[in-house]
C-alpha cells in the first residue's frame, strides 16, 4: 500500500469512527423509547423506528420468510404489499390499527403487552394525517 492510499484508509477510518460515535446516542433499541407526538406524526421519525422494533423484526414480518407473508418494514411494504394493511385517512379501515388496537387478533398475544397506549394513538394519528413517507 503506498503512503497515500495509507493516509487515505486512516483518514476514512477516523472519520468513520466520529460519525459512529456522533450518531450512538440517536439509536433507538427499545420501542418503548419511540414517543410519537399528539400531531404531525412523522413516518421517518416515529412510525419506521416502531414497526421495525415491534413487528418488522426476524421470526415475525421481516423481509425475510415474513409471518403470513406480510412485511412491515419500510413505507412501501406497508402501503403497497397488501391493499388494506394501511388506508390513508381511514384508520379504522387500516389492518395495522386493527391488530395494535386488539380488533382484528393477533396470533402473539404479546404483542399488545409491546404496545403503549401512546403508540397506538400516534399510529392512528399517522394514518389519519394521511399516511404520509415523511
Amino acid at each position: 500500500m503506498s503512503p497515500l492510499s495509507s493516509v487515505v484508509v486512516s483518514f476514512v477510518f477516523g472519520l468513520s469512527c466520529i460519525a459512529l460515535s456522533a450518531c450512538g446516542d440517536n439509536i433507538v433499541t427499545n420501542p418503548n423509547d419511540i414517543i410519537f407526538p399528539d400531531t404531525n406524526v412523522s413516518f421517518r421519525a416515529h412510525v419506521l423506528p416502531f414497526i421495525a422494533l415491534s413487528c418488522g423484526i426476524g421470526g415475525c414480518h421481516a423481509d425475510v420468510n415474513p409471518a403470513a407473508g406480510i412485511r412491515l418494514t419500510s413505507y412501501s411494504t406497508l402501503m403497497f404489499d397488501r391493499g388494506n394493511l394501511i388506508v390513508p385517512g381511514k384508520p379504522d379501515e387500516s389492518l395495522v390499527i386493527q391488530v395494535l388496537n386488539g380488533t382484528f387478533s393477533h396470533p402473539w398475544g404479546f404483542l399488545q403487552e409491546r404496545v403503549t397506549t401512546n403508540h397506538r394513538l400516534g399510529m392512528i394519528q399517522w394514518v389519519r394525517e394521511g399516511a404520509l413517507n415523511n
